[in-house]
This record gives C-alpha cells, sequence and structure tokens, in this order.
C-alpha cells in the first residue's frame, strides 16, 4: 500500500513540475507584448538571457523572476501538500524526495516544453528556483559566486556553468545543513540533486562551453 501511493506521488510530482515548468514566460510575453518569439533570434532560447538582449534588461529579468517562480512553486506546493496535507505517514519517501523530483521535472519541462514544440531554456533560472526552494544560505554563497565570474569575465554563460559545477562542492559544506528551508532534509539524496541539477545545467550550455573556448562567446556590456 505504502508503495503503491508513493509510485503514485512520484509520477504526480515529476508531472506537476514538469507542466509548470513547460509555462513558458519568455514565449509568452515576446508574442503578446512583442509579436515575436525570443526562439527565432539570438541564441533561440526562450530564457531570460536571451529574452533581456532582445527586449531589454527589465524583461529579461522579469523572465527569469518567472522561470524560477514556477520551479518554485512546484517544489514547495509537492512538499506541503505530502507532509502536511497527505501525510507521511502513508509515503513510503521522506517529502522532500519528492520536492527534489518535481524540481527536476520542473526542469525538464522548461527546457522540453510541451506546450511550445519541446523547445524552451537552458533551466538555469530553474536551478535558481530550486536553490531558493531548498537553501537560503547556499543560494546566497551561489549567487555571489555568479555575480564575482560575471564581473570578471562579462559571460552569463560562464558564470552560470561555474555556479552551476561549484554548487556541489559547497553543497557538501556541513554547515549549510543548517540553512534548508522548511524543515527540507539534508542528506546524500540532497547533494546528489544539487549535483545532477548542475549538471543538467551545464549540458545545456554545452555549445556555450565550445564558443568560450574558442573565445567566441558574447559578453555582457551593462556590468
Amino acid at each position: 500500500m505504502l508503495i503503491d501511493v508513493s509510485i503514485i506521488c512520484i509520477f504526480a510530482a515529476l508531472i506537476l513540475g514538469y507542466l509548470l515548468g513547460s509555462i513558458s514566460p519568455g514565449i509568452i510575453i515576446g508574442k503578446l507584448i512583442f509579436k515575436k518569439d525570443p526562439r527565432d533570434f539570438g541564441s533561440g532560447n526562450s530564457g531570460g538571457t536571451n529574452v533581456g538582449r532582445l527586449f531589454g534588461k527589465k524583461v529579461g529579468l522579469i523572465v527569469i523572476i518567472l522561470d524560477a517562480l514556477k520551479t518554485i512553486i512546484s517544489i514547495l506546493a509537492t512538499f506541503f501538500i505530502l507532509k502536511y496535507a497527505i501525510g507521511e505517514t502513508i509515503l513510503f519517501m521522506d517529502s522532500s524526495y519528492y520536492s527534489f523530483i518535481a524540481g527536476f521535472g520542473a526542469s525538464l519541462g522548461h527546457t522540453f516544453p510541451i506546450f511550445n514544440k519541446f523547445k524552451g531554456g537552458k533551466a538555469v533560472s530553474c536551478y535558481l528556483g530550486i536553490m531558493i526552494s531548498l537553501n537560503w544560505g547556499l543560494t546566497l554563497v551561489l549567487f555571489f559566486v555568479f555575480m564575482i565570474v560575471l564581473k570578471l569575465k562579462k559571460m552569463v554563460s560562464l558564470a552560470s556553468c561555474v555556479t552551476s559545477g561549484v554548487a556541489f562542492l559547497f553543497a557538501l559544506i556541513p554547515i549549510f545543513k543548517y540553512t534548508m528551508n522548511f524543515g527540507i532534509t539534508y542528506d546524500i539524496f540532497y547533494i546528489l540533486f544539487v549535483l545532477f541539477g548542475g549538471l543538467f545545467v551545464i549540458i545545456r550550455h554545452k555549445e556555450n562551453i565550445k564558443r568560450i573556448i574558442k573565445k567566441e562567446e558574447r559578453k555582457i556590456t551593462w556590468l
């Protein structure tokens, strides 16, 4: 019985995250307000960086916030519903693990949105949403790492990859178990989730990495 309920909850968390992640604010704003699909320009992605280049920094920031927010909602909704509304006594796993699954689903939906022909963004904002949802202390550290790399190198892609890469190393530091949000569990599964989430972001930037190596990657001018 416990296993049956848990399997249902696993699929429900994954589907919830995926469907919320598949909502693409960059595409919606681009088409409704600017009559353009951001995927037809620049890097061909629907994320905040490309949207910002096309429609302005403020619009790009709004898209980043909304992309992070849909991930936050998927994670925290899953966690609170299972922990407090349904109750962990009928679950096979800690409710934190289902929230990790929902976060993974949101990243998949953002990257391969079912509502937009499976062509979306690179999941950086989703990874931001994951960190904000799970650990406020680690989020602050990663924010400073991102801004330092961005200030020094002027490349959003490089800053995103470096930050995603070092997230795992910082997550290993025991002090960050004291900055977990809402009683979400700090253990090996959380650390692995941070690791694979970061790797997913890096893999999504493979073309950017090639351009960085060739010194052809586009740099920002506003910082």
